[in-house]
C-alpha cells in the first residue's frame, strides 16, 4: 500500500526540499588525501585553499578521451588573462569565488559571447575545470562561480564551517552571480545561461528573474523538477508538487520564459532520467525558440564514460553553435 496515510498528518506547508541530496560539496579546507586519492582521475579533488590563490585549476592537463577530442588533437590551455571576480553574498556571510575567462578570440561568431556556467553537485570548480576548458576551446568567454561550501567559497567568519547552501540562499546567490556576470560581460546582450546537472536549478533562477536579459539558456543533464524527483523516487499517492516549496521547479518557473532554450541530454544518463529532460522541454512555451538534442551514449557528469560533451567535443560545439544560429542569433556576432 502506498505511503499516503502518514503524509495526511503532515502540515500543509511541509517541504522535502532540504531532504533531497542536492549537494556533495567539498570546501577547500577539507581537501585531503581521501579526496585526492581516487581511481577515476575525473573524480580527484586535490586543491587546498592555498592552491586557489596560486590559480592552478585552469592550468592542469588531463588525459582527454580520444572520443572527446573527435575532430581535434587536444583541448587548448587557458592562456587568456583569467580574472578573479569573487563577490560577497547579499547576507554578508559568504565569500563566493568566481572567475572570468576571456575568449581566445579565434572564433569570431562567439568572441563576445559569455557562458555563465552553473556546475553540478560535486566538490567545486576544480572538478568542473575540464568543462570550462571545453567552453574556452570552443571560443566562448566564461563566467564560473562556486556555490556556498564548494571549493574556495567559504564563510566570511573563518570560525564557521562551510556547509552546503540552503536552497533560498543558493537562489539568492544565483541572482547575484548573474548580476556580476552582466557587469563583466564583453557584450551584455550576448549572455548564455548554462546549467549542468543540479546547476540547472540556479540556471533556472537566473533565467526566471532575468527574462529577456540573456540571449539563450542551455540545460545539460539538468535537474528539472523536484516534484518529478519525488514522484519518481518515493512511493506516494499525492502529487510531488505538494511536498516541495516550488522555488526550484524549472517547469513552473520557465513556463512563460522568452529566452531561447536548448535541452541537452544523454541516452545513458543514470542520474537524471531522460524523461525529466523531456518534461522540461514540453513545459516550455510552445512558441518559444527551443530544441532538444539527445546524445548517444552520453552519461552524467565527467567520470566513467563521461557526459554529453565527453562523447565528442566537436559535435557538442556544433550542436550549440547550430542552435544559436537557428534559434538564438542574438548570441552571435553578425
Amino acid at each position: 500500500m502506498k505511503a499516503l496515510i502518514p503524509f495526511l498528518l503532515l502540515p500543509a506547508c511541509i517541504t522535502l526540499d532540504p531532504l533531497l541530496p542536492f549537494h556533495s560539496n567539498i570546501p577547500c579546507n577539507e581537501v585531503d588525501e581521501s579526496t585526492c586519492d581516487k581511481d577515476d582521475v575525473w573524480d580527484k579533488v586535490c586543491d587546498v585553499c592555498e592552491d586557489y590563490a596560486a590559480e592552478p585549476w585552469w592550468t592542469r592537463d588531463y588525459p582527454w578521451r580520444s572520443k572527446t577530442l573527435d575532430t581535434m588533437t587536444s583541448v587548448r590551455s587557458i592562456e587568456t588573462e583569467v580574472q578573479d571576480v569573487s563577490f560577497v553574498s547579499n547576507d554578508g556571510s559568504y565569500n563566493l569565488s568566481a572567475w572570468y575567462i576571456p575568449s581566445h578570440g579565434e572564433v569570431a561568431e562567439v568572441a563576445n559571447t559569455l557562458v555563465v556556467f552553473n556546475h553540478g553537485r560535486y566538490a567545486g570548480i576544480e572538478h568542473y575545470a575540464p568543462r570550462v576548458r571545453f567552453f574556452h576551446e570552443l571560443g566562448y568567454a566564461v563566467f564560473v562561480w562556486d556555490y556556498r561550501g564548494y571549493g574556495s567559497s567559504l564563510p566570511v567568519d573563518e570560525s564557521e564551517a562551510a556547509g552546503p547552501p540552503a536552497t533560498p540562499d543558493w537562489m539568492d546567490d544565483a541572482r547575484l552571480a548573474f548580476d556580476k556576470a552582466q557587469e563583466i560581460a564583453p557584450d551584455s546582450e550576448k549572455i548564455i545561461i548554462y546549467g549542468m546537472s543540479v546547476g540547472g536549478m540556479p540556471a533556472g533562477e537566473m533565467s526566471d528573474k532575468n527574462d529577456g536579459e540573456a540571449c539563450a539558456q542551455i540545460f545539460e543533464a539538468a535537474y528539472n523538477s523536484i516534484a518529478a524527483k519525488i514522484e519518481t523516487n518515493m512511493s506516494l499517492s499525492i502529487p510531488g508538487s505538494h511536498l516541495t516549496s516550488g522555488i526550484i521547479e524549472n517547469e513552473i518557473k520557465l513556463a512563460d520564459t522568452t529566452i531561447p532554450a536548448l535541452i541537452l541530454h544523454g541516452d545513458s544518463d543514470d542520474r537524471i532520467h531522460i524523461n525529466e529532460a523531456t518534461r522540461l522541454y514540453e513545459s516550455l512555451p510552445d512558441d518559444l525558440a527551443k530544441d532538444m538534442i539527445i546524445t548517444e551514449n552520453g552519461g552524467h557528469g565527467l567520470g566513467g564514460d563521461g557526459g554529453v560533451p565527453e562523447q565528442g567535443l566537436g559535435a557538442y560545439g556544433d550542436n550549440i553553435l547550430g542552435f544559436l544560429n537557428a534559434k538564438a542569433p542574438g548570441c552571435l556576432n553578425q
